[in-house]
């Protein structure tokens, strides 16, 4: 069984507090397999990721992604080093997906605070734990809800921060390359490995990202 953190973010993301150098170095310390790069509305993380990972952590398997901000909240989109228009309606965000080739995961299940959204028809997979989910509730629902739906459950550590990296694991049966981890990820051929984020690393992660956003309205009112 391959080990892969799913959901990992770079500071290519706003929010996002880590370079992709060290995010690849924490990934290949912490024994993984290969790591998704899914930054907020953007590939060029996970592109950068490509280009660099034999040098910085060689054996280690990037699989290309995006995290995308529908209307109705966030999408994770795997192997694909295409950007997709943030602000579409769901459908119109999974169509784009599939017709980029893309695996379709729904990030953080019925969330709201966090942007996640009920699972939709078309995804490929669920996030049934997202290590940053402190109370738990949200991932159960997700787990529920998946197993109704018959629909592939994964973990992902939702890492802002390269030492959290691997905290939530998908283990998968596949050989070690992108199409043939997406193609087992469709195929259920999974299971998860889980702790959660620190409390405190959760709160500080939180008020810089809101430090972030504020910074940015500040700046645009004053242009």
């Amino acid at each position: 069984m391959l080990r892969f953190d799913l959901h990992v973010h770079t500071s290519y993301s706003q929010d996002g507090l880590s370079s992709v150098e060290e995010v690849l170095k924490a990934a290949a310390a912490a024994g993984l397999d290969g790591v998704a790069i899914t930054d907020h509305d953007t590939t060029a993380g996970a592109i950068h990721a490509l280009e660099i990972v034999d040098r910085i952590a060689p054996g280690l398997l990037v699989i290309p992604g995006i995290e995308v901000s529908t209307r109705s909240g966030h999408l994770i989109v795997l192997g694909v080093t295409r950007d997709i228009p943030a602000r579409m309606s769901v459908q119109e965000t999974i169509k784009e997906a599939k017709r980029l080739g893309g695996t379709i995961v729904v990030p953080h299940p019925y969330n709201r605070p966090r942007h996640g959204m009920p699972i939709p028809e078309g995804a490929d997979a669920a996030e049934v734990y997202n290590s940053r989910h402190i109370l738990g509730l949200h991932n159960r629902i997700a787990l529920r809800r998946a197993r109704d739906l018959g629909l592939p459950g994964v973990a992902g550590s939702d890492a802002h921060q390269a030492s959290l990296v691997g905290s939530a694991i998908t283990l998968i049966k596949a050989d070690k390359t992108v199409n043939s981890v997406l193609e087992s990820i469709k195929q259920g051929k999974t299971s998860i490995d889980v702790e959660k984020t620190p409390l405190h690393i959760y709160a500080f992660q939180m008020a810089n990202g809101w430090m972030k956003k504020l910074k940015a309205i500040f700046i645009h009112k004053n242009k």
